[in-house]
């Protein structure tokens, strides 16, 4: 199944079960010499099924078409090993791309010894393999096509200009043509949900960055944004004012969280803040775990936010890290 979008764009709908985000949007640009697939969704059958009957309905073979991957994230790099064909480019940015290589497997450890410090206890810890960002990432990475901001490539008539949109993960990209005024978003911005923002190893600051890119975003004049996932229900400008307010709102909370009861850790801090999974407020404690580790990251995120302009600080206590504010 597929959606056409207009002219020789579509979007094939790709499923991700027992997930917020219900589907990924993999938008395709088709052309008979040589099309180009925008991510893929999770390493999984019911994605794996989705996107190749959908590509197949478009009469597009991988044969004869490259990838592109708005970030590294498991529900739009999934499958792109076992999507790509011989000659296929696989295009990501360089940090997303390197970051992606260095979680399969064995490097994903860093990031659980990160969450354990964040406040988790070892019995969750047990499970950390099976959050969705590990369990369906690809198993070896394919051989990438490094772009950066700045870069252009051109696929079915449409020249598109590759802008850095750091924040969502270190180096998250989006395709605009000022022409057509066409911006695929990736998951810089969504419009019914709120892009999760978590730390990555040297990468400070990430909910700075994901503000400075919302603002850099707004400045190009967009008439059809095309999200990687559900619709659009506002201007660009609009939802871009929500978001930034969204995080101002949490980062009040937060404060006002740690004045209440200094020495908090993430994961404690997280139980402060309202959360919503399903459209739904949910209380910490019945909160589902695959949720939390977003949760906390989130969490850590905006104390990095509130650290590097001196309104928190933190202690070590040869386990977890603890916030008080300043």
């Amino acid at each position: 199944m597929y959606e056409h979008i207009e002219g020789n764009i579509y979007s094939i709908p790709v499923p991700l079960p027992q997930n917020p985000l219900r589907t990924l949007n993999s938008y395709v640009i088709r052309d008979g010499r040589r099309s180009l697939v925008i991510d893929t969704g999770f390493r999984r059958s019911e994605c794996r099924e989705a996107l190749r009957a959908g590509l197949g309905e478009l009469g597009v073979s991988m044969d004869n078409a490259d990838l592109f991957l708005t970030h590294l994230h498991s529900d739009h790099t999934g499958l792109a090993a076992e999507l790509a064909g011989p000659d296929s480019r696989v295009y990501i940015s360089r940090p997303d791309g390197e970051l992606l290589r260095r979680s399969v497997g064995p490097g994903g450890l860093g990031r659980m010894n990160e969450y354990r410090s964040y406040g988790f206890s070892e019995a969750e810890l047990e499970h950390f393999w099976e959050s969705p960002s590990m369990k369906y990432q690809q198993e070896s990475p394919p051989e990438f096509t490094f772009v950066a901001g700045g870069d252009v490539i051109s696929y079915g008539g449409h020249r598109l200009l590759v802008i850095e949109t750091p924040g969502h993960t270190p180096g998250h990209v989006c395709l605009y043509e000022k022409e057509s005024g066409i911006m695929f978003l990736g998951d810089h911005v969504l419009f019914d949900i709120t892009p999760n923002i978590t730390t990555w190893p040297d990468f400070d600051d990430p909910l700075g960055h994901y503000i400075h890119s919302l603002m850099d975003i707004s400045t190009y004049s967009v008439r059809l944004p095309l999200p990687a996932h559900r619709g659009v229900s506002s201007t660009m400008a609009e939802r871009i004012g929500t978001i930034i307010e969204h995080h101002g709102v949490r980062i009040r909370e937060m404060l006002d969280a740690l004045d209440a009861e200094p020495g908090l850790t993430p994961y404690e801090l997280s139980g402060c803040v309202r959360w919503k999974v399903h459209g739904r407020t949910n209380s910490w404690a019945d909160f589902p775990l695959s949720q939390k580790w977003f949760a906390v990251g989130e969490t850590a995120a905006h104390l990095q936010y509130l650290m590097a302009r001196g309104r928190v600080r933190r202690e070590f206590d040869g386990t977890y890290w603890h916030y008080f504010s300043l």
